[in-house]
């Protein structure tokens, strides 16, 4: 085993003890008796608990095995040009700004970029993205992708769209403070080679709000 290896194996194991040790927190702020904090600081309490699982979930569906990313116990494939797609909490643009834009394919702390596989759990696949209000994706060239409203492909089919595409949340453009904004993205000649890749006859609001398609599950499927 070479010193990377060893990086990565130590790196893998304080990243569990420090869920560990999150989780052992947050035990025990639920002790806290009812009636102890007013409804503001139950539901922040709520949310700290909700988020710490998620990052040790991730933790634990996410890692590398030679070649493979095996994400929820499945095997899938490293993003590649024409094989991926990018999924944010944010605004999908040609530039970074941290809390409102994610530029595609740049990996942020609201985004997941992931390449060719099926993930049963889309909050698995995208947890970052949940974490913050899901709001965006980049399809790239003949790349597709379908998201399913309940998990293991089942249910409602949210989205089937073949790239390029990028998809932005349509509630977004239905309020006051961020339609213009969203306007403004889809017409906008992007940085290139993205411009090249997403004109703004690829650009589109998605069907239904997406703040929920995290629940589901989706598959990334090359060579459209």
């Amino acid at each position: 085993m070479n010193m990377k290896d060893n990086i990565s194996k130590y790196s893998h194991y304080f990243f569990v003890l420090f869920c560990l040790l999150l989780f052992l927190f947050s035990i025990q702020i639920l002790r806290i008796p009812k009636g102890a904090c007013n409804s503001s600081d139950e539901q922040l309490i709520s949310q700290l608990h909700s988020k710490i699982s998620n990052c040790c979930d991730a933790e634990r569906s996410d890692h590398v095995e030679g070649d493979d990313t095996i994400i929820d116990g499945i095997i899938v494939k490293e993003p590649i040009i024409n094989c991926r797609a990018h999924f944010s909490g944010l605004l999908m643009t040609d530039n970074f700004q941290s809390g409102s834009h994610t530029e595609i394919y740049k990996l942020d702390e609201s985004s997941e970029y992931v390449g060719e596989g099926e993930y049963p759990r889309s909050i698995l696949a995208f947890p970052k993205a949940h974490l913050d209000t899901f709001d965006g994706i980049a399809i790239d060239k003949g790349t597709r992708v379908i998201i399913y409203s309940e998990e293991n492909f089942n249910g409602k089919v949210l989205m089937d769209e073949t790239g390029p595409k990028i998809i932005t949340n349509k509630i977004r453009i239905e309020q006051d403070n961020t339609k213009s904004e969203v306007i403004n993205n889809n017409k906008k000649i992007f940085k290139e080679p993205l411009n090249s890749n997403y004109p703004p006859s690829s650009r589109k609001m998605s069907s239904s709000n997406m703040f929920d398609w995290s629940k589901g599950s989706l598959k990334v499927i090359c060579n459209e």
